[in-house]
């Protein structure tokens, strides 16, 4: 007897680069989400996190002198919106649509 399993579905999510290019994607919907929380006096802060992220990696990153200040410290932000611990209210407001949006992600391939 010989069995023969046609297997591009699960050979596709095993992919190091099916896993690489669907990492980006979910980290940069990501990004772009949490963009609205970051503080914005003078866009800085939130215009370092494109050129400071790892976005293949998953990581996102905010690189200025004073990031760590505004994100643990509590403070009046000028811009509605905004707050410390942005990707904390990220994923409250849009926790549920990043999970359904890695869902898809997995079953597009």
């Amino acid at each position: 007897m010989s069995v023969t399993m046609n297997t591009p579905g699960i050979d596709s999510l095993a992919s190091e680069t099916a896993h690489r290019r669907r990492q980006t994607e979910y980290a940069m919907r990501a990004a772009f989400l949490c963009r609205q929380y970051v503080p914005q006096e003078e866009g800085y802060l939130r215009n370092s996190q494109p050129m400071a992220s790892d976005y293949a990696q998953g990581i996102l990153t905010w690189s200025t002198p004073y990031a760590a200040k505004q994100y643990y410290t509590p403070m009046k932000h000028s811009t509605a919106g905004t707050t410390d611990h942005w990707d904390e209210a990220c994923a409250r407001a849009h926790g549920k649509n990043l999970a359904d949006y890695a869902r898809q992600l997995l079953l597009e391939d």
